[in-house]
């Protein structure tokens, strides 16, 4: 399980300081003013960083992250939290009440230091280093900090989507098949620096690694135990075959220059319940890294740059 990278988080940082917070899912303010205390000034309102818990689950309005309110975990959702940090205790005073604003790089750190081991904790034997579902952190933002008060730092799990924007979870992570399968058709983006795949869904113009072409559920042919690894492959590799061979008709693999990508469910995974596997086509290089597709495989396909030579 991937924690989220500098770009998601950073996206969620500064929607969350562009708005106010809402009030708790089924509350009904009776004022839009904020509370005062006896000196007439007036005091912070609390919002769902302040009262959300590990198990909580979170939404907010599309790009409002700072509208997040507490919703039931049966039900639609964008984050589920796994550790509420209190960062007021943390050593040295660096979050305390007249401490400034941390950067969005000191936010970002802080979850890298407490937000895998959070997930792990959380999760317990479902969390899964490979998994569709990454690890982020989100926090009040500099106006929630200084006019609210807000000090406590969520760590949580999100599902990524196209764009920046998060797909829809519904129910707990623990309760869901964490398979990193896509729907067919959706493109995983490239990291610029290190040409490896980034598992984050993007736009199949945008450059990406891999095209993913359908999914296989091993579980329906190996029902009960997890079977050897030759014999999983075997089924796995002969049904992404087929599936992309449908996918690309009527293109010829061979006439994409891209080669067949497929995985087998690890141990761990199975255990956990998930049973599927995903299919897609891509360049890896010889020196490790991926070459950058631009466009979808059935359409002006660039790799690289240039357009494909059929192999």
């Amino acid at each position: 399980m991937a924690v989220v990278a500098v770009a998601a988080t950073a996206a969620a940082v500064a929607l969350v300081d562009r708005g106010q917070s809402a009030p708790p899912a089924g509350s009904v303010p009776t004022s839009t003013a904020a509370p005062r205390s006896e000196t007439g000034k007036p005091e912070p309102r609390p919002g769902a960083f302040s009262i959300a818990t590990a198990g909580d689950c979170l939404d907010w309005p599309a790009s409002n992250v700072a509208a997040a309110r507490l919703v039931d975990c049966a039900g639609e959702h964008r984050f589920e939290v796994t550790e509420a940090i209190d960062t007021r205790v943390l050593p040295d005073n660096e979050f305390g009440d007249a401490a400034p604003p941390p950067t969005e790089e000191r936010i970002q750190q802080l979850g890298i230091e407490r937000c895998e081991a959070a997930a792990r904790q959380y999760l317990g034997p479902k969390f899964l280093p490979i998994s569709k579902f990454t690890i982020s952190v989100l926090w009040a933002g500099e106006r929630g900090w200084r006019q609210r008060g807000e000090r406590t730092v969520l760590c949580g799990l999100q599902l990524a989507g196209v764009d920046g924007e998060l797909e829809m979870i519904q129910g707990r992570v623990a309760d869901l098949d964490q398979s990193r399968v896509w729907p067919a058709g959706t493109c995983l983006g490239i990291d610029p620096a290190t040409k490896q795949p980034t598992d984050i869904p993007v736009d199949c113009t945008a450059p990406h690694s891999m095209e993913i072409t359908g999914m296989v559920d091993v579980g329906a042919t190996f029902p009960d135990a997890l079977p050897p690894e030759a014999d999983q492959d075997t089924v796995v590799k002969q049904a992404c075959t087929e599936i992309t061979d449908a996918y690309l008709a009527p293109l010829q693999l061979g006439e994409t220059a891209l080669m067949l990508i497929y995985s087998t469910v690890p141990p761990e995974n199975w255990a956990a319940g998930s049973r599927r596997a995903s299919c897609s086509v891509g360049a890896p290089r010889d020196d490790g890294g991926w070459s950058e597709l631009l466009n979808g495989v059935k359409g002006n396909l660039l790799i690289d740059g240039d357009p494909p030579v059929p192999r």
